[in-house]
């Protein structure tokens, strides 16, 4: 068994309500260094584990929404990358493992972006939330939030970015218009 980190373990104790499997997934690829994209199960397992969480019930949850879809799926999927667990597709750790150009996120996020049935939405009026773009950045990147928040102030200032209501909670980074 693959062995935890104490501090994480005590940090993830310490919140209120219980980490969903995706939850714990995004958590650990945060803030749990391992080579390459994702965290492998074993030690997503380990951490459920040490946090006392139902073995069963968490390994189901896992598995119900494990995927291995090369590009984006609705619903609070979880990905199967190089063997190993992710929030997001292997295309998008593949296309954007390279880069901290967040227009390039944006593009790539934008791919999963879908109207509700219906409903004719300009592509140039969609945005990412910031919150979004900037875990996207920290996960696939491997660039922590501070430096991720300061890239995305640079990248607005020098126009390859836009955010959409500034200064609010929910910001929405877009693209700039052509």
């Amino acid at each position: 068994m693959p062995s935890v980190d104490p501090d994480l373990v005590d940090r993830l104790a310490r919140h209120d309500e219980y980490f969903t499997a995706k939850d714990l997934v995004r958590y650990l690829e945060r803030h749990h260094p391992v080579e390459g994209p994702g965290v492998p199960r074993d030690l997503v397992e380990a951490y459920a584990e040490e946090l006392d969480y139902d073995r069963d019930r968490f390994e189901t949850s896992l598995d119900d929404r494990l995927t291995d879809a090369e590009t984006w799926q609705p619903g609070e999927r979880l990905y199967e990358v190089d063997g190993d667990l992710s929030v997001y597709p292997p295309s998008w750790h593949q296309q954007l493992a390279d880069t901290t150009d967040l227009a390039a996120y944006v593009e790539v996020m934008l791919e999963s972006v879908r109207a509700p049935e219906g409903v004719e939405v300009e592509r140039d009026r969609l945005g990412i939330r910031q919150a979004d773009l900037l875990t996207a950045v920290e996960i696939i990147a491997d660039v922590d939030r501070s430096r991720a928040a300061q890239m995305l102030r640079d990248q607005r200032l020098a126009g390859d970015v836009v955010l959409y209501a500034f200064q609010n909670p929910e910001e929405i980074v877009r693209l700039p218009e052509d």
